[in-house]
């Protein structure tokens, strides 16, 4: 068989796998499916952001109920983890006011085509890039302390992907521990926050005294 056969056989494999019916969920303790529940492989691939969080609060998975542990899965959503930056404000000058208007790709688009891109390259690939393997460097640098919009999408696609029942969806054993170490630093920094105000109280009644 040619190279050429052989990388096209392997493509329309690829794509005949994207193409994949994916059986619909329904949420508990009755209801339609979620308007936006993939149909396809392709189409999980495709979902945004706002679509995955919808989907986890749909399926009381992000809005935690006493349905919440009644499904054959748990996405176990981490709110403030996977919770959106706030949106830096918007540029009011005549050449951003053009940019609205043209036809680049947006980054939710963007997004859409490299993750869909990086399917068909290779469907085993891991969603989230492992640490690095140098504890000393580990221990210093926690990249979950800071997720990319692109990481956390990837994040909430696993966690949905496991939810409905795909394969190869598992949580990487560094990124529990990265989410963890984020946590425990988040707790430790607002600590610290109410200490200083804490003191800061302390001192101004003294002054007033």
């Amino acid at each position: 068989m040619a190279p050429s056969t052989r990388r096209n056989s392997v493509l329309a494999k690829k794509i005949a796998t994207l193409q994949l019916r994916l059986a619909p969920l329904v949420p508990l303790p009755s209801g339609p499916p979620h308007p936006s529940f993939p149909k396809s492989l392709m189409t999980f691939h495709l979902l945004t952001e706002d679509e995955l969080d919808s989907i986890a609060s749909y399926y009381h998975q992000s809005t935690p109920s006493i349905w919440s542990n009644h499904y054959p899965s748990n996405m176990n959503w981490d709110k403030e983890f996977l919770a959106k930056p706030p949106p830096p404000p918007s540029p009011t000058t005549p050449a951003s006011k053009a940019r609205r208007h043209s036809r680049r790709l947006s980054q939710e688009e963007q997004v859409w085509i490299e993750d869909l891109m990086k399917t068909v390259e290779d469907l085993q690939n891991p969603i989230v890039q492992s640490q690095p393997e140098d504890p000393s460097s580990s221990r210093t640098s926690n990249q979950y302390a800071s997720l990319t919009e692109k990481e956390r999408i990837r994040i909430k696609r696993r966690k949905v992907g496991k939810f409905i029942g795909l394969v190869g969806m598992e949580t990487p054993v560094e990124e529990i521990a990265g989410r963890i170490q984020a946590s425990l630093d988040r707790a430790v920094e607002r600590s610290r926050e109410e200490l200083r105000r804490n003191e800061e109280v302390m001192l101004r009644r003294r002054k007033a005294a």
